[in-house]
């Protein structure tokens, strides 16, 4: 085996060691945002005991907002973290703020009947899932257009 052979051995395990750190986000950029999103989804979870709405919203409201506390979660960790947020989390986010104003509509919003009617579990849940949806698209822009360093092609 030639010295020639050896050299450009060790020179491509050293490259491999010295590789830019992926996912990298040093200024934590979008942690309150998915801090927020985790405190919507706990408000949610304490609406459905405090403004008692039929049923389907109820366990509408319930689901969605401890969905909405692990995604928060899971983005708040990564952040505080260093890393990039979620992609996907943000998409998931932003389609349960779309879900969120379309259930009163769907399921009704009073006792008994499947009638809209315009009272505060009905507003409650069209604002919550409108500020939802956007904390979440905006969440996900983010994500996607922060600039990630990428490893020099290997010949």
């Amino acid at each position: 085996m030639s010295d020639s052979n050896t050299y450009d051995r060790q020179e491509q395990r050293e490259d491999y060691d010295h590789e830019p750190e992926m996912d990298t986000n040093p200024g934590e950029r979008g942690k309150w945002i998915s801090a927020l999103v985790a405190l919507l989804g706990l408000w949610l979870v304490v609406e459905a005991f405090v403004l008692n709405p039929i049923a389907g919203n109820f366990w509408s409201d319930i689901i969605v907002g401890v969905a909405l506390i692990a995604l928060g979660g899971y983005n708040f960790y990564r952040r505080a973290n260093e890393r990039l947020g979620s992609v996907g989390v943000g998409v998931f986010v932003a389609l349960l703020g779309l879900w969120l104003v379309a259930t009163p509509f769907i399921l009704g919003s009073t006792e008994g009947t499947a009638a809209v009617e315009f009272d505060i579990e009905f507003w409650n849940d069209v604002l919550v899932g409108l500020l939802v949806f956007l904390l979440g698209a905006y969440s996900a822009y983010e994500a996607r257009d922060t600039d990630v360093a990428t490893p020099a092609a290997r010949t």
